[in-house]
């Protein structure tokens, strides 16, 4: 089975000077001939795209997702150029309800049709659009579609997955489980009575597969119907051993908080379903309760036995957290070991570990330019630790060179080894070509400086040079930022403030509007806000800009009185509105806390930025940046 990675990558770490720099918006076109296009066709697609400063390159590499129910399947043609526009053919895959694409347009940029990806309805022989086109479009909203850059929407899957019911009402069984959870996550008006009569029409349908019978037995225990969730797991005893009652295990063994007896329930799920596809969850689940409880020389030595279904990036994320704690380097440079070997034994046969809805390229960047540098930085950091310098240098280098300058850590790590011997011109090269990536926090200036003056032998000329190196960082990060830049309109809404006094966003049209989603219990948000009060800080004398924090997802009846204790207690100067009913988190598509959304101020959304790293002087810049180009527009 393959496995789908979900791989930690640490991000890049930017500082700059701030400018105001001018964004770009796209108007790309990408089409398909012929238009009403069948599974099994060959078809042609045909791209201008909106830089047109592109003339001189021969090709670009079009992404093609075609999805049905399931997860998306990849593949990746090349657009050769002819005349003025990029064009390239591709065979459909039978079983497809539709197709959503980018474009690559070099190693670090692509392009998306601003964050809409572009969509194409696949149709039947008679020309109607297939059943479970918009369906299945909708799973991009909810779950894959960031392999596009779409945008979680859950408000708009809703719509998509409800105007296919009412066209083609036989593909409701297929996307049971989908529904139900999307109106659990949305709770429109009247979801819980939409989703016992959706149950109940479903039900009666005949010949039921097992995932959809767990999905209606799973539904009627949580609305407290018991007699149809008994009557449903009587349809399933007809498949014993399926995927029903694997499921039903699964949810077993997550009640189960020991991780010894966790670990004894896997041997018997083993016995009892030897090919079930569910290992690898359990494994997981498994792993990180090991490593919750500090268990980590157990936790090597049980994915050590689950060796064939267990994945690499575990192995990092033991020696990850091993390197934390004095004295064990013993054991990171175990768990690299077995990670490295492991990650070997994958690369050698991508057609057995490589997701379907991941390129061969987007696969081996993620496995060798990702995980493997971080597995060779974690190595050589432990070696240095045992006083094994020249080794430690050979594995940092090592790591470095893979990760491309795509991670500054491992470029900081292996010019402070450099520095440590005296290697100084190395070191400053090194060091140079992290700033280049946008990357010169105080850190990295600290050690070129370093580099600097040793290899020049004074500091004459230091501040001209740093200057230099800072305003090269700007300009990429620049660059950078304006590639992420969209136009999209920003959700009206009005919600109360701690006051009581109902506040539109139509109130600051004109104003740069940093929106920002949080709550009390999340941890992230609380860990930037910090950053976040410098920024309100230095901007209220600007009233061309405004912070607006939206308080959502929180479950205490006294919401305004716990924000109210929460803010004075912290003295955070935020003007903060209510989300009593999470309504406006989910018109906005957040899926996850802290979000916020850069709105320009003719009322477009022109940035989204999803959590928050740990570097609060990364995000106060960035964000600082991302205000002047949205003022800019």
């Amino acid at each position: 089975m393959k496995k789908a990675y979900s791989l930690i990558l640490t991000l890049f770490l930017v500082s700059f000077s701030l400018v105001v720099c001018s964004g770009k918006s796209s108007s790309s076109q990408l089409t398909m001939s012929p238009v009403k296009a069948k599974p099994g066709d060959t078809v042609t697609f045909s791209y201008i795209p909106a830089d047109k400063n592109l003339p001189s390159v021969d090709s670009f590499s079009l992404y093609i997702y075609s999805y049905s129910q399931d997860l998306p399947q990849v593949q990746v043609i090349e657009l050769k150029k002819t005349n003025k526009e990029w064009a390239g053919t591709y065979k459909i895959p039978q079983g497809t309800y539709g197709l959503v694409a980018k474009v690559k347009l070099d190693r670090e940029s692509e392009d998306n049709n601003q964050g809409q990806g572009f969509i194409f309805a696949l149709y039947t022989p008679d020309g109607k659009v297939i059943p479970g086109h918009k369906a299945g479009l909708a799973l991009a909203y909810t779950s894959w579609g960031q392999l596009v850059g779409l945008e979680q929407d859950l408000t708009r899957a809703l719509r998509l997955t409800e105007e296919d019911f009412v066209a083609n009402p036989e593909i409701k069984k297929y996307f049971a489980n989908s529904y139900l959870r999307i109106l659990q996550a949305t709770k429109t008006e009247g979801w819980e009575e939409k989703s016992r009569t959706f149950l109940d029409e479903i039900s009666t349908v005949p010949d039921l597969d097992d995932s959809t019978l767990f999905t209606l037995y799973i539904f009627y225990l949580q609305t407290g119907n018991q007699e149809k969730a008994l009557a449903i797991l009587e349809q399933a005893q007809k498949n014993p051993k399926g995927e029903f009652f694997q499921m039903q295990s699964v949810m077993q063994f997550q009640s189960i908080q020991d991780s010894n007896q966790q670990i004894e329930f896997l041997k018997k799920f083993q016995a009892e379903y030897p090919e079930s596809k569910y290992f690898e969850s359990i494994i997981g689940m498994i792993t990180q309760n090991l490593f919750q409880e500090n268990k980590l020389e157990e936790a090597n030595s049980f994915l050590e036995e689950n060796w064939l279904k267990t994945q690499p990036h575990y192995f990092y994320a033991i020696a990850n957290q091993a390197s934390q704690t004095e004295g064990r380097a013993d054991l990171v440079i175990k768990a690299v070991d077995n990670g490295l070997s492991l990650l070997d034994e994958q690369m050698r046969a991508p057609e057995k570990y490589k997701p379907d809805y991941y390129s061969e390229e987007e696969w081996n960047q993620e496995m060798e330019t990702g995980l493997r540098s971080m597995l060779l930085r974690l190595k050589g950091n432990a070696l240095l630790k045992q006083g094994q310098a020249a080794e430690a240098t050979s594995y940092l280098k090592q790591a470095y060179e893979i990760n491309q300058g795509e991670q500054p850590a491992i470029g900081v790590d292996y010019a402070r080894v450099l520095l440590a011997n005296n290697n100084f011109q190395v070191a400053q090269e090194v060091l140079e070509a992290i700033a280049g990536k946008g990357f010169t926090n105080s850190e990295l200036i600290n050690l070129l400086k370093q580099a600097y003056t040793g290899s020049s032998g004074s500091e004459a000329g230091w501040e001209n040079y740093k200057n230099r190196i800072e305003a090269r960082a700007t300009e990429f990060l620049c660059s950078q930022l304006e590639k992420r830049m969209v136009e999209q309109p920003a959700a009206a809404f009005e919600l109360k403030d701690l006051e009581g006094k109902t506040v539109k966003l139509a109130n600051y049209k004109g104003n740069v509007v940093i929106l920002d989603f949080w709550a009390t219990w999340c941890g992230p948000c609380l860990s930037s806000f910090p950053g976040m009060k410098s920024l309100v800080e230095e901007f209220q004398s600007d009233p061309s800009v405004a912070f607006i924090f939206v308080n959502t997802w929180q479950e205490e009846e006294n919401k305004v009185q716990v924000v109210k204790d929460f803010l004075e207690k912290n003295q955070y100067p935020f003007y903060v509105l209510i989300d009593s009913e999470d309504k406006v988190v989910a018109d906005y598509g957040v899926s996850g806390i802290p979000t916020k959304f850069i709105i320009d101020p003719k009322g477009k959304i022109r940035f989204k930025s999803i959590g928050f790293e740990g570097d609060t002087d990364k995000m106060v810049k960035e964000i600082k940046l991302m205000i002047e180009l949205a003022r800019s527009k």
